[in-house]
């Protein structure tokens, strides 16, 4: 099973649905944390991303960040009114204004308010939970203490990120931590982290012959046939995957013009060729001719001979 990460600011629906219209292999999505907000009732805006209406193409998740226990519970009875029957608790974010305030990966060195929330919000939930770690956020020690009150509750699964929370998304991977811990957890495992390409993911993979459910993130914006790769184990298809690209990032402004202005579509697209970008072996050449556009219609023509020209990485 292969699960499209929440990627803050850049999976959201309109990504997942155009994402879906031109590639294959992903199974499901988690949706880009909502942030809880003590109130008397739950904004439909901060859930916005999660609206069933916007949701048909892309089986999704929605992810809740925060540590408030009452909260948690009223935005899972609002996600239950809209038919949500599974919610993902983010204890992964390493956000360092999100971390310091004990959400996120920052709770992850107290277990004791982990355990104290989920005997508040388990019993009061309907929804299947599940809960997006990572082996701590200052030590991978921490995650011994974290696993023994994760065991005592009902989760569906839970995703480890194999790093620790002060790491942010660089250095090393601490696969002999997570590789020993294994066989201490109790609940089904998701995989997330450095799945870049075929061979990063059956590398992983024989690393973790117990593990069957992978998340990928950045590296489906590197490579966009990725999932369908692991899926079909490499065999290669007839396909031009230059102009399948051409055509996902035309489609992507077209539905991104819907919901934001002009300008806004300009940045979200210089945002996303962050990402794109890292898929091209001149990198920095690709984005130097992106980053000082004015206009969509500039990003359309750059795009297209930025796909024709530039070489992109092999990926095997």
């Amino acid at each position: 099973m292969l699960i499209l990460a929440p990627l803050h600011g850049f999976t959201d629906f309109v990504f997942r649905n155009v994402y879906s219209r031109h590639y294959k292999g992903i199974d499901c999505a988690v949706s880009p944390f909502i942030s809880l907000t003590q109130c008397d009732k739950v904004n439909p805006r901060k859930a916005k991303d999660v609206l069933p209406y916007n949701n048909h193409l892309m089986p999704v998740i929605p992810q809740i960040l925060g540590k408030e226990a009452e909260s948690f519970i009223q935005m899972a009875k609002f996600l239950e009114d809209w038919g949500y029957e599974k919610i993902n608790w983010n204890l992964g974010c390493p956000v360092k204004n999100i971390a310091h305030k004990k959400r996120g990966s920052g709770m992850l060195p107290f277990p004791d308010l982990l355990r104290s929330i989920l005997d508040t919000i388990v019993p009061a939930i309907s929804q299947q939970l599940s809960i997006k770690i990572r082996l701590g956020y200052y030590s991978t020690d921490e995650i011994h203490q974290i696993i023994p009150v994760l065991n005592n509750y009902p989760l569906e699964n839970i995703c480890i990120h194999p790093r620790i929370g002060v790491q942010m998304y660089e250095g090393e991977i601490h696969h002999d931590v997570l590789q020993a811990v294994v066989p201490e957890i109790k609940h089904p495992i998701i995989y997330n982290g450095d799945i870049r390409n075929l061979n990063d993911f059956l590398m992983i993979q024989k690393k973790y012959p117990s593990i069957k459910q992978w998340m990928i993130g950045r590296g489906i914006f590197s490579n966009p046939n990725l999932p369908s790769q692991i899926k079909s184990a490499g065999v290669k298809f007839d396909v031009d995957e230059r102009a399948v690209f051409s055509l996902f990032l035309n489609d992507l402004i077209h539905e991104l013009r819907v919901y934001k202005t002009e300008s806004q579509t300009l940045h979200k697209m210089k945002d996303l060729w962050r990402l794109f970008s890292v898929g091209f072996e001149e990198q920095h050449i690709v984005l130097n001719q992106l980053i000082r556009l004015n206009s969509l219609d500039e990003m359309i023509v750059v795009s297209n001979h930025i796909i024709e020209n530039e070489k992109r990485l092999s990926y095997n």
